[in-house]
């Protein structure tokens, strides 16, 4: 295996590589949630299976991921952000208001 891998780094590029494959599996999921949501669902459970291990095959699944769930993750880490703040907030809050009664 590592001989394969040295071969593949010597004679190709890693990152256009990456970029192919993330297209390509891009275009597989927008076309299967066109289609049927069906088939889409079991798009989904088959990527979970390889997630269980750390497997090279993710990264490349997830290569154009990014740039069409970024609205939704920010919007998700902001909600997390502002829930811990509350939190802190809160528990600020009620220390005071322990050592004042």
């Amino acid at each position: 295996m590592k001989q394969v891998s040295s071969e593949f780094d010597r004679d190709y590029d890693q990152g256009e590589y990456e970029q192919k494959i993330g297209g390509l599996v891009s275009k597989i999921q927008s076309r299967l949630r066109a289609q049927c949501d069906s088939e889409g669902e079991s798009w989904d459970r088959a990527i979970v299976k390889p997630s269980r291990g750390d497997h090279y095959l993710l990264v490349l699944a997830d290569a154009e991921q990014p740039a069409r769930k970024g609205a939704k993750h920010n919007l998700a880490v902001l909600a997390i952000a502002l829930v811990l703040f509350a939190l802190v907030a809160l528990d600020q809050w009620f220390r005071h208001w322990m050592r004042d009664h």
